[in-house]
């Protein structure tokens, strides 16, 4: 009987030993998707460090269901073919057991990034200037604007150069500088001789210019047009 006893006990002391060398160690689904995250959040990272960062959230939207059983503690690659930051993506996740390769499969990415950037606060029309009015720094999701939003607030006068829905996120691409003089405005003409000589009168663009640009403009005095360079904010220089 003693016999019996013993040789029961060696029978579930193998068992146990072999269901422990067969998995020794589980990751759980949760734990498995977080290691996953945290990878894509510092790949994004360096990805994005050269566009002004941002703060990362990763959703992935086919995430395998069950647990990972492997013998020792899993090793986790998560791949893309992509070197740089794509807002949607398709990466592969490879699972090791050790050196060991246990199996890999496709998983579709979104991933965001926010930051506080100049945002549209009410509609603004074509051709409309920039202003607190109607525009805000806001935190703002821009994983497809990167390396094209604004993140302060322009001190030089911005004008836009499409329509901009309100809450939209104003992009270099829909805004230019306020020209320095405006068309059909009224200017002062300085026309200055090598000497340095200068006479002012007073004129009107004929068309808009910022500050070096070269413009037509028309005196007022003389009625007659010149081509002058915008030299200050309402002011052309004519050489003589």
């Amino acid at each position: 009987m003693k016999n019996k006893i013993i040789k029961s006990l060696i029978f579930l002391l193998t068992l146990i030993l072999n269901v422990s060398a067969t998995s020794a160690y589980t990751l759980s689904r949760e734990d498995f998707e977080a290691q996953i995250k945290n990878q894509i959040k510092a790949q994004t990272q360096k990805q994005i460090e050269n566009l002004g960062g941002g703060e990362i959230e990763v959703k992935i939207l086919n995430m395998p269901q069950g647990n990972i059983e492997t013998k020792n503690i899993p090793n986790i690659k998560v791949d893309s073919n992509n070197n740089g930051f794509l807002s949607r993506d398709l990466k592969r996740v490879s699972i090791y057991d050790g050196n060991t390769f246990i199996k890999s499969f496709p998983i579709s990415v979104n991933t965001l990034v926010y930051r506080d950037v100049l945002c549209s606060t009410n509609p603004i029309v074509r051709e409309q200037n920039i202003t607190i009015s109607n525009s805000a720094i806001k935190r703002s999701e821009i994983g497809q604007y990167l390396g094209q939003t604004i993140s302060t607030f322009p001190k030089n006068p911005l004008v836009a150069t499409r329509n901009i829905q309100k809450g939209g996120v104003i992009l270099k691409s829909y805004v230019r500088s306020k020209p320095d003089v405006l068309k059909d405005s009224t200017i002062n003409i300085i026309f200055k001789s090598k000497d340095n000589l200068k006479i002012t009168v007073d004129g009107k663009a004929l068309k808009e210019g910022s500050i070096g640009d070269n413009i037509l403009v028309k005196s007022l005095k003389y009625n007659k047009i010149y081509n002058a360079t915008v030299s200050n904010k309402n002011e052309a220089t004519v050489r003589i």
